[in-house]
């Protein structure tokens, strides 16, 4: 088994942790991936802002590509931006509301951050889906620089710096990014409350404002999503008080005052949620969400024990690459501070996650950036020494994804109708640069020098898929069906009734909040009782609806044909007029 991962990853040199002294090995600068190197470790070592200067741009030009193009995804998506919509419309920062009923699955933190940024950008733009997508967007930039400054208090400069350069390619958070969810926003306050914590857990002081913060992170992720970071969080104290054989280590964290903070922060709005909801708040929340999800698979999202292990070398791409040089590193250097912390924010969660009968790629990556670290711990103590035949086999196999998933969504895409253009041209030429990189970079043994070439496989990966995807009219139907609603000449107190059809993205991009009618005869009715209605029938219910309307003489206003993705169907939909 030694040999085997001798093999794998090549023989490793002892690790620079924090509190070592820095290399300042000298090698002949000849290639490109070498000035590469070295210009990466001049950027390390100098000031921290230039560092974090860096780390921001690229994470910008990884996430910007599709998230502005992108059409509202539907189911969660579409309803927590319509949600942010209309407590902005309501003007009540309490109640959570979602067309005609509430949405109490998820506490008010995003829909505070989504309504904010509407107020912002301006009330025009309230149909838009990346004005709701913004508090994602900074909060995934905000996770790549904290990340950075976790691992400069644990592993020092080199290693910070090709830890942020690897979790910001990684496929899940490129996706959280372009997505008005909680889960990126979740990922920023937890790394926000790890960060005074792993200052503390390596020996370094900390001031009051940095104690604050960590009460005011795990508050704020309360606040986001509920009990999940304060699980995460407390599961890597507990693992390191165990390690560690007490807890006298944490009183600069000030629990007296800090639990005070706490609730200051948190309680206000879950007492008054309690008040206006009259109780209905927790039963949706913890009753019907979280314990529904620790007891079975909810809507159809079941998988097995070791299905995260076995899926991460995708979720984590391209960073996965580097995976098996920190697991070998975590496992030899087990007793360094730097990975004691690492493993105490990993495996008690990862396991929490793995045996929860509900399972969703995006549940585990609050714990990616730890694995970032382990992989860029792991790369860079083997400096001067190139990887094993092994590696270079798996490496082939990891860089073949660059063009396998610009080509399945090709193969996808075009039968539908779409065009390959020049964005997916584009990705492609950029994931060919990335894969030439990053060989000739890992071959000759160049550290940093790797970090550009993941940067190149996730810019090819945003262009080659988010972007052509955002494309295919054939996924996005509510686009079309608002269009219609527009078109349409319609009155000034007209309803829209939809039957059969029920996304949140309809309500999202529509100017009059339709109505999601359980079965014909009500969306039948809901029109008779308008002065005149756009109603939306699927073709199972188009000849039932004739029938019950023919009085009025519906009009036909448009048809449309897609895929529903937010429950997997098919749909052929036409807009009737009734006056």
């Amino acid at each position: 088994m030694q040999a085997g991962w001798r093999s794998l990853t090549g023989t490793p040199k002892t690790s620079q942790m924090r509190g070592g002294p820095e290399r300042h090995d000298v090698h002949p600068v000849t290639s490109l991936p070498q000035r590469a190197d070295a210009a990466l470790i001049r950027l390390a070592e100098g000031p921290r802002r230039r560092a974090m200067t860096l780390i921001a741009l690229i994470a910008l030009a990884i996430f910007l590509p599709g998230f502005f193009s992108l059409p509202p995804v539907d189911r969660d998506e579409t309803r927590f931006a319509q949600a942010s919509r209309q407590m902005v419309q309501n003007g009540d920062p309490i109640d959570i509301r979602l067309g005609e009923g509430t949405r109490y699955k998820k506490p008010v933190g995003i829909y505070w951050l989504q309504s904010a940024a509407l107020v912002l950008v301006g009330a025009e733009y309230q149909h838009e889906i990346w004005v709701y997508r913004l508090p994602s967007l900074v909060a995934a930039v905000a996770a790549c620089l904290l990340t950075y400054l976790i691992a400069l208090s644990l592993m020092g400069a080199r290693a910070a710096l090709l830890a942020a350069f690897l979790l910001a390619p990684c496929i899940v958070l490129g996706g959280e990014a372009r997505l008005a969810k909680t889960d990126a926003v979740l990922l920023a306050t937890i790394l926000a409350a790890l960060w005074p914590l792993a200052r503390l857990h390596i020996g370094g002081g900390l001031s009051r404002g940095r104690a604050a913060l960590f009460w005011v992170a795990l508050a704020a992720s309360v606040l986001v999503k509920g009990p999940v970071g304060p699980m995460v969080i407390g599961l890597t104290v507990a693992a390191l008080c165990f390690l560690r054989r007490g807890v006298r280590w944490l009183a600069p964290l000030r629990p007296v005052a800090g639990v005070i903070l706490f609730l200051a922060v948190s309680l206000p709005w879950f007492a008054a949620i309690t008040l206006k909801s009259g109780g209905a708040f927790w039963e949706a929340s913890l009753g019907r969400d979280m314990f529904d999800k620790l007891g079975e698979a909810q809507e159809s999202h079941g998988a097995p024990f070791g299905a995260y292990a076995l899926a991460v070398w995708v979720t984590f791409w391209p960073a996965s690459i580097l995976l098996p040089f920190g697991l070998r590193h975590a496992y030899r250097a087990r007793q360094e501070p730097a990975m004691q912390f690492c493993l105490a924010w990993v495996l008690p969660a990862w396991l929490v996650f793995e045996v929860t009968e509900t399972k969703l790629i995006h549940y585990v990556l609050p714990l990616y950036p730890a694995l970032a670290m382990l992989a860029a711990a792991g790369w860079l103590t083997g400096e001067g020494r190139r990887p094993g035949r092994v590696f270079l086999v798996f490496l082939g196999m990891m860089l073949a994804l660059a063009l396998i998933f610009p080509a399945a969504v090709a193969g996808y895409s075009v039968p539908l109708g779409a065009r390959p253009g020049p964005a997916l041209a584009t990705g492609v030429f950029v994931s060919v640069a990335g894969i030439v990189w990053v060989w000739r970079a890992l071959r000759t043994g160049a550290r940093l020098a790797a970090a550009p070439g993941f940067e190149l496989l996730a810019v090819g990966f945003a262009l080659s898929v988010f972007v052509p995807l955002s494309g295919v009219g054939y996924l996005w139907p509510s686009v079309a069906l608002a269009r219609i609603e527009r078109a349409a000449d319609l009155c000034k107190n007209a309803a829209v009734v939809t039957v059969g059809y029920n996304q949140e993205s309809l309500m999202l991009l529509t100017d009059r909040l339709p109505v999601f009618a359980a079965n014909v005869d009500e969306a039948a009715a809901r029109a008779e009782d308008a002065d005149c209605a756009l109603v939306l029938v699927d073709a199972a219910d188009r000849t039932a609806f004739e029938a019950l309307v023919s009085g009025r003489d519906p009009v036909v206003a448009g048809e449309v044909r897609g895929f529903a993705i937010g429950n997997g169907r098919r749909v052929d939909i036409t807009a009737f007029v009734l006056r």
